[in-house]
């Protein structure tokens, strides 16, 4: 299995290079003007940002590192394992509370008889 950022830096480079790609052919075609600036020019601008995005993805940093962590499976595994001891943690100190809560709920219709 690979790594979250390893599969994101791909697919943000992969469309970083269509994007630049389809600017190549815009102005290729004479559709895209070389002296305005217009559509065009902003695909291959955001093609190229999508592609140093990937290289930061690849690295472990940038804006999306939270999203994707460079982390090999083992790591994985044992965040899952906390996040999942957590969840179940917090599970069981709610019921306790509603148990509580349920008992002196009792207590009390049973003093008002």
């Amino acid at each position: 299995m690979q790594r979250p950022a390893d599969a994101a830096s791909r697919l943000l480079a992969a469309t970083g290079l269509g994007l630049l790609l389809a600017t190549g052919f815009g102005l290729q075609q004479q559709m895209i003007d070389l002296n305005k600036a217009g559509v065009g020019w902003i695909i291959g601008i955001l093609g190229l940002i999508l592609l140093a995005v990937s290289t930061l993805v690849a690295q472990g940093g940038g804006p999306l590192a939270k999203s994707f962590p460079l982390e090999n499976e083992i790591e994985m595994a044992n965040r899952v394992k906390e996040d999942v001891e957590e969840i179940e943690k917090d599970s069981s100190m709610g019921n306790a509370w509603a148990k509580l809560e349920a008992t002196v709920l009792e207590q009390d219709i049973s003093e008002q008889e």
